[in-house]
């Protein structure tokens, strides 16, 4: 196995010149992506405005379809937005936080992006409802499971936490969540390249993620899966308030 892994290094040049041991933050840059870039900007100098139907008008589309192919994501599941927040931005604008069914419910060891903004949904009414760490390295699964009730709407949660790369018990969650009518938004991109899982298997209702780290992408694109059945019923008007 060593061996085999070793034949992927000269496809990361900055592999030659030091010990790289930061992809949890940035992965290596591949090979091919200075050649990638150079058809996109040649494509833009060439073609100008027509760039966008030769290629651009597609690409995020097709580069949602291989993100969704490495945890088994239906085609045409996986939209690509400019980061995870406004992922979840995207999610919870399809949401109304003035029935009783408001509750969102996550623990503090989620990414504080993320916290902040579910914390900000307090103002459309939303009852956020945060399960805290006895030891900021583990998240008390039945502790969460307990917060889960039938006045929850969304259990947005971190697959493997950012911090101490515990790995959440999705299955019991998303069980707990459904059963009591609420929906459960994974955020995997801590999880992405380094954990397989498939998102049919864990029958999540929404997977969101970036291409930074272990998947060795650069800044910019973050992914969000909605389970196809819902992507007929939900619809988000976090776009109709910025445009």
């Amino acid at each position: 196995m060593p061996d085999e892994l070793l034949r992927y290094r000269p496809q990361f040049p900055i592999l030659d010149r030091t010990t790289y041991l930061i992809s949890h933050s940035l992965g290596a840059m591949p090979r091919d992506v200075e050649e990638s870039l150079h058809h996109y900007t040649d494509l833009w100098n060439t073609r100008g405005v027509r760039a966008w139907e030769d290629e651009w008008w597609m690409l995020a589309a097709q580069v949602g379809d291989e993100i969704g192919s490495l945890f088994n994501a239906p085609q045409g599941s996986v939209a690509c937005l400019q980061n995870v927040t406004t992922c979840q931005a995207t999610v919870a604008s399809c949401f109304d936080f003035s029935s009783p069914r408001n509750k969102v419910v996550y623990t503090d060891l989620n990414l504080p992006s993320v916290m902040h903004f579910w914390e900000a949904q307090r103002a459309r009414g939303a009852r956020v409802v945060m399960v805290p760490s006895d030891d900021t390295i583990h998240v008390n699964t039945q502790r969460l499971l307990d917060a889960i009730d039938e006045e929850t709407l969304l259990v947005p949660i971190s697959h493997v936490i950012f911090r101490s790369a515990f790995i959440q018990d999705v299955e019991a969650i998303v069980e707990k969540a459904h059963r009591v009518g609420a929906y459960v938004l994974l955020d995997s991109f801590q999880a992405t390249g380094t954990l397989p899982f498939d998102v049919q298997e864990l029958n999540v209702d929404f997977c969101t993620g970036g291409v930074l780290k272990c998947l060795c992408g650069g800044p910019g694109t973050a992914y969000l899966y909605v389970r196809p059945d819902l992507a007929t019923k939900l619809e988000p008007t976090f776009y109709r308030t910025r445009f």
